[in-house]
């Protein structure tokens, strides 16, 4: 049986694939290792040793990468076009403002903003879930809620987490990361 290490790939991490895809890239065998992963779940969840486990995703948009460059030793931010084949990596605003357009250049400033002040060494990667205006009050299953939609889905933090709450309605950006790189080089960057 494949375990979750057989899963992962050290490539860069410009998209993840779902489970079904394993089919559609690897036919029969892709087939199998998708059923065997899924086995493996299955016993977990019935509370046996399956191999696997199971964690939260948080699912935000864009992907954000950040973080020292190996090339010249200066913080970036940037999107998956950093590795573009002619790269976007921005070093200011003015970067941003060349490279890229709305709401992405927006929130791209506010990155650029905040990040280089919590000492990231290397490269990273995750995923913004919001900066300060996406963040709104609601009430959710009659709690007071702090809720944001990256993506598709409505996150909602209730006033009775109050650690994650207070939290959540001080920041100015969430990024959940989830990658990092090494490598000397931009292009050379291994996940």
């Amino acid at each position: 049986m494949q375990g979750f290490q057989d899963f992962l790939v050290e490539d860069k991490n410009t998209h993840l694939e779902h489970l079904e895809d394993e089919i559609i890239n690897n036919g029969t065998k892709g087939a199998r290792t998708a059923i065997n992963f899924l086995k493996s779940v299955k016993q977990m969840l019935q509370g046996g040793k399956g191999g696997s486990t199971v964690t939260v995703k948080w699912d935000g948009a864009p992907a954000i990468f950040c973080g020292i460059n190996p090339e010249n030793g200066r913080f970036f931010v940037g999107t998956k076009s950093i590795f573009n084949k002619s790269p976007k990596i921005n070093y200011t605003n003015a970067d941003i403002s060349r490279n890229h357009g709305g709401q992405l250049a927006d929130k791209l400033k506010v990155a650029l903003r905040y990040l280089p002040k919590l000492g990231i060494k290397g490269v990273i990667q995750g995923d913004l879930l919001f900066t300060s205006d996406d963040k709104k009050m609601a009430n959710v299953n009659g709690e007071k809620s702090v809720i944001f939609t990256p993506n598709t889905i409505t996150y909602a933090v209730p006033v009775a987490s109050t650690s994650m709450y207070n939290r959540i309605r001080s920041a100015k950006i969430g990024i959940i990361f989830h990658t990092s790189y090494s490598g000397k080089t931009m292009k050379g960057l291994k996940a």
